[in-house]
């Protein structure tokens, strides 16, 4: 209980400081390291799963699993910033978090729907 309590407190702590006015700055570096992020990730997770052998809407959803995983950034960031390295680092990451969490969500959601449909409409037309 008190990790969780200490989490909470550290990511308050790090929303408090970021000028919410930047993130709108932040947002298109972050979606370009959000979309380079995310295609290492799930090409991480599927090379991960291929070698225990699992199929490929396995590997895909291991790959998809791993993207909306980005709190370590902040972590560095906090560090980064606290130490005086770059004033506009704390926006980035912030902003970066948000579309990672938002963006992998979504891919977690969608990637088994779209690959039985791929799967489906490859069927159809044999």
């Amino acid at each position: 209980p008190l990790r969780d309590l200490f989490a909470a407190t550290f990511f308050l702590f790090f929303g408090l400081q970021t000028n919410a006015g930047a993130l709108a700055a932040a947002l298109p570096l972050a979606l370009l390291l959000g979309l380079i992020t995310a295609l290492t990730k799930v090409a991480t997770g599927w090379f991960a799963a291929g070698r225990l052998g699992v199929g490929t809407l396995g590997r895909l959803r291991a790959g998809a699993a791993l993207t909306p995983r980005g709190e370590f950034s902040i972590v560095i960031a906090g560090l980064g910033a606290g130490a005086g390295m770059a004033a506009g680092l704390t926006p980035l990451t912030a902003a970066y978090v948000l579309v990672m969490a938002v963006g992998g969500s979504i891919l977690v959601r969608v990637v088994e729907p779209l690959w039985r449909g791929r799967r489906a409409r490859g069927a159809a037309t044999r």
